[in-house]
């Protein structure tokens, strides 16, 4: 996939308290001009710390934990999906294994989760206008956050949980994938978008949200797909079906396509749609886009 820069997303006064990065102390120290390893954490020390710190969290956070081992990185996030705390709190834990990176988010904002309102809300669309039979609406599956851990080659071991994927129903792993995420979080958004690239045989599209605190306190935001703004709107404001994000059944549904269905029908994302949802997300957060 052609890599792209970020086009704008959102420009949006932002009131209330910044998003914040938790960077715990690395599991390297630096000893004169080299870097010697720290001795390795044990995993009961590393969960214990998060948990701790989980049980303090009132807002959204993410803590990362940089050059974990493989096996300690899976056993973590294995272990989370069975505390209840970390339930409680709308925690979610990423662990890449190739970077081994773990990163736990906590508290999830509303903007967070305006992918999943666009993406529902557009299926309907496509039943209307007859893109999508009752059978291809029964197969289309939407989620957020599942663990997904079934990753290959240089990217075992690892696991994700997803802002929003789309699969058929019939398939464990999805076909297409959004990611999002604050600006201090950007590399780790690349290196998602490639775990699901290459650690996966399935998914044919990763669609990245940015969103970044500017100067004045104001937020603004980018989408990696497509080099189209959001928020400012465009002027002259685009023709009717153009202003979009496009792929085709084939793309969402794969082998497991509806027998005598076209695979090349092309289902479209349309971006004024996003714009309307999130100016709602953005209402109950107490913002406004500029």
């Amino acid at each position: 996939m052609p890599s792209r820069l970020p086009a704008p997303l959102f420009n949006f006064e932002w009131p209330l308290d910044s998003p914040e990065l938790a960077l715990p102390s690395s599991t390297r120290k630096r000893r004169s001009n080299s870097f010697t390893e720290a001795p390795q954490r044990s995993t009961e020390a590393i969960f214990n710390e998060i948990i701790h710190k989980i049980l303090t969290i009132r807002k959204f956070t993410e803590l990362v934990y940089e050059s974990i081992p493989p096996e300690q990185g899976s056993l973590i996030c294995r272990t989370f999906l069975e505390s209840g705390v970390f339930e409680a709190s709308n925690a979610r834990a990423n662990f890449n294994a190739r970077t081994g990176t773990l990163s736990i988010r906590v508290w999830l904002t509303e903007l967070h989760g305006v992918q999943f309102r666009w993406v529902t809300y557009t299926s309907g669309v496509w039943a209307r206008k007859g893109l999508m039979n009752k059978a291809e609406l029964y197969l289309f599956d939407v989620g957020a956050g599942t663990t997904h851990n079934s990753f290959t080659g240089k990217y075992t071991h690892s696991s994700k949980d997803p802002d929003l994927f789309l699969r058929a129903a019939t398939n464990r792993l999805p076909s297409i994938v959004f990611e999002c995420g604050w600006s201090e979080s950007w590399p780790r958004l690349h290196a998602d978008k490639d775990l699901w690239m290459y650690g996966s045989t399935t998914v044919k599209m990763v669609i990245l949200l940015k969103w970044s605190k500017c100067a004045g306190n104001r937020c603004k935001g980018g989408l990696v797909m497509c080099e189209k703004p959001i928020f400012p709107e465009p002027i002259p404001a685009p023709d009717p079906g153009t202003d979009v994000i496009q792929f085709t059944k084939l793309d969402l549904f794969g082998q497991h396509m509806v027998a005598g269905r076209d695979p090349n029908t092309v289902l479209a994302l349309d971006l004024s749609d996003l714009r309307d949802f999130a100016r709602e997300r953005m209402q109950l957060m107490g913002l406004t886009p500029a």
